[in-house]
């Protein structure tokens, strides 16, 4: 489905397109060696591991739901952006972020959360991130030969990650939409 992204609103989700989206959409642009992994199995791993506040969990499993609409924009392709921020005179990662928060009202809106609610959340959701990220570079990425591009990274989690594929990851993520009441199989 075509949506307008400058006036989304909730109407505009259709769960079965954010799943569908989700579980094709690689993360790191697919620079993950000899394996397909995809942002629907990065955001169940998130909803796994939030704890036991279902808001929380909710939020973990739509903290990337943007990239069902407008692509993965990679952690290396932000930092290009704020490293071209004065070239340009323009604040790219600003304009970036609050793309996605835009897009992100309307997804949270659609899962019957509150967007200003939404922001209590924020500081647990981007520490979770950063350990879920983690774990991927360990587990999924091909080696670096530059590790010290990452920065300092968070402890990863102490499971493993095993990629699913587009089928299964699908699967799940509309699974775990399911025990929230949203039907992301458009049944």
């Amino acid at each position: 489905r075509v949506v307008d992204l400058v006036n989304l609103t909730a109407d505009d989700i259709h769960w079965p397109d954010i799943v569908a989206a989700l579980s094709r959409l690689a993360r790191f642009d697919g620079a993950t060696g000899n394996c397909f992994y995809v942002v629907a199995q990065h955001c169940c791993i998130a909803h796994d591991h939030a704890g036991d506040d279902p808001t929380a969990r909710l939020l973990a499993l739509l903290h990337d739901a943007h990239e069902g609409l407008i692509g993965d924009i990679t952690t290396p392709t932000v930092a290009l952006l704020q490293r071209l921020d004065g070239a340009v005179g323009d604040d790219a990662k600003g304009l970036v972020d609050f793309a996605k928060r835009r897009i992100d009202a309307a997804i949270f809106a659609a899962a019957g959360i509150n967007a200003t609610h939404a922001d209590t959340y924020r500081r647990l959701i981007h520490a979770l991130d950063a350990r879920v990220m983690a774990t991927e570079i360990r587990d999924v990425l091909t080696p670096s030969h530059r590790p010290e591009t990452w920065g300092q990274l968070a402890a990863p989690l102490t499971t493993r990650i095993k990629p699913w594929g587009a089928d299964k990851a699908a699967e799940e993520f509309a699974a775990r939409l399911g025990l929230y009441g949203i039907d992301g199989r458009g049944l």
